[in-house]
């Protein structure tokens, strides 16, 4: 699938995938087929769109009127639900507004699961996380970058908010966390899972940082291309750096 260890430029990657032949064994655990999830049935995928559609409320009611001037009555009322149905999807009111941390994650191991072995788990999860990027640019998306980007002032302007994101980034990882351990045919604890996740979550935070005030604030479009562009710029120069070069061949 990957034809070149330097990832495509954001003029000219579209949809496409980190692609290349980047200096990493085989993963021995790992299947030669992507692992496919059960269907989701009619009960769940109903949940999920209650669950989607707090969030969203909740983001914007904040968002527009702040968080601790938002009530959880205030929010189920306008969501169409009891104030109980919320407190049965979420424990505290932070936790509906830091939702979409949590869903980012999902949708990222739901993506990783979709890659093929390749033998480089880390491109694997760039190219999922590529894949997730592109569908924020979708205003229906769970991910969108708007609902993203109201997180971001929410926690912002809310040290209880942003002191609860702290335990979300941790979480964030657990599904991810799962899908690789399962590709790789190892535990969670595992050094091999934990020095991907690790390395990923440091590439991403340094990514980011380069275009911190556009991502959170700026045109979701825009945040989206720059989000991609940066990741690509970050994974190439990454593999630039730490990858061992091809040993020469014998004379």
């Amino acid at each position: 699938m990957l034809e070149s260890s330097t990832p495509t430029s954001p003029n000219t990657a579209g949809n496409t995938a980190v692609t290349g032949d980047d200096a990493a064994p085989a993963n021995r655990g790992c299947a030669e087929t992507p692992i496919r999830q059960r269907p989701i049935g009619l009960r769940e995928r109903k949940k999920q769109q209650t669950r989607m559609r707090i969030t969203n409320i909740a983001l914007e009611l904040c968002d527009a009127q702040g968080f601790d001037a938002t009530t959880v009555e205030q929010i189920a009322n306008a969501a169409d639900v009891s104030p109980r149905t919320v407190n049965r999807y979420f424990e505290t009111k932070e936790d509906i507004v830091l939702a979409p941390v949590l869903d980012f994650g999902e949708m990222v191991a739901d993506k990783l699961r979709e890659e093929p072995c390749g033998g480089n788990e880390l491109r694997a999860l760039c190219n999922a996380y590529l894949r997730v990027i592109d569908d924020a640019a979708a205003e229906n998306s769970p991910v969108s970058f708007r609902r993203f980007q109201q997180m971001q002032r929410i926690a912002r302007d809310c040290p209880s908010v942003n002191s609860r994101a702290l335990e979300f980034a941790d979480n964030k990882s657990d599904a991810i966390t799962a899908v690789l351990a399962e590709r790789l045919g190892t535990t969670q604890g595992a050094l091999p899972v934990r020095l991907l996740v690790s390395t990923w979550q440091m590439l991403c935070h340094l990514a980011m940082d380069a275009h911190d005030e556009l991502i959170m604030d700026g045109d979701p479009a825009a945040a989206v291309r720059a989000s991609r562009a940066t990741l690509l710029d970050a994974y190439a120069e990454f593999m630039r750096v730490c990858t061992e070069p091809p040993a020469e061949s014998p004379e």
